[in-house]
């Protein structure tokens, strides 16, 4: 099994370390991810500016490369170029520093990567870790339980997953029976822009607010994550509301 892994935190991130340990139980891992920070990126891709892309070492991996650009250019990249003739069976994306938890996963690079392997038509999952505080190694024994439960899982073609992993205490060992299949919740912010001043003296401002969570009714991914389970949704690029327009096109 070919397995490519990326993430939106950067190639040196402790999560992509430890999801390349995981995935090297599972067959031939390349890992691409940015050469950066490159959080809440979402589907962005560099149409403007070239991209640079060099080796670096992540253990576990056959090989690995930095992209100056952001983590879908970083898919695409590793889908197009690394032995195409022989596509990849599987891409992972993380394991992110912070929870992807409902309308979040609409701003999240690392739901992104998934998604756009699922356009490709290859089997996607995006895991992340909901914290402060983390635990890298119980959220790599966590990955490898839904990896090993989700391999022999048909996707859709145009589906793929997002998992995510609460923090439940130093020595937490996972099992299926701890991941649970959701629906998306709902999430809103309080937007709060914060006027300061740079080096130079310029005004500048810094974004921040208060979070306003709807978890509603049934299993919803923030409220099995808030009771101490794994949340585990299948998403899709699917955005047309079909229900309102039919209503309009019955009537016109």
């Amino acid at each position: 099994m070919r397995i490519l892994i990326s993430n939106d935190d950067g190639v040196e991130a402790q999560g992509l370390a430890a999801l390349t340990q995981v995935a090297a139980q599972f067959g031939e891992v390349f890992v691409v991810a940015p050469d950066r920070q490159r959080s809440a990126s979402s589907h962005g891709i560099s149409l403007h500016r070239r991209l640079r892309v060099e080796k670096a070492q992540v253990a576990g991996a056959k090989a690995a490369y930095a992209v100056s650009g952001t983590p879908v250019d970083c898919c695409k990249w590793a889908l197009a170029t690394i032995h195409p003739e022989t596509p990849f069976d599987l891409v992972l994306s993380g394991i992110n520093a912070g929870a992807n938890l409902a309308t979040d996963v609409l701003y999240s690079g690392t739901v992104a990567i998934a998604g756009e392997a699922a356009l490709q038509g290859v089997k996607a999952i995006a895991l992340s870790h909901v914290g402060p505080p983390f635990d890298f190694a119980a959220a790599a024994q966590a990955s490898a339980e839904v990896v090993r439960m989700l391999m022999p899982v048909v996707f859709p073609a145009d589906t793929f997953i997002s998992v995510n992993i609460p923090y439940a205490g130093e020595g937490k060992v996972w099992r299926q029976e701890d991941v649970i299949w959701t629906k998306l919740g709902v999430r809103r912010y309080h937007d709060v822009f914060t006027p300061e001043l740079d080096a130079d003296g310029e005004q500048v401002y810094r974004y921040g607010g208060d979070i306003i969570d709807e978890i509603g009714k049934g299993l919803v991914d923030l409220g099995v994550v808030r009771s101490g389970r794994i949340s585990l949704t299948p998403l899709r690029y699917r955005f047309t509301d079909e229900s309102f327009l039919a209503e309009w096109t019955n009537e016109i």
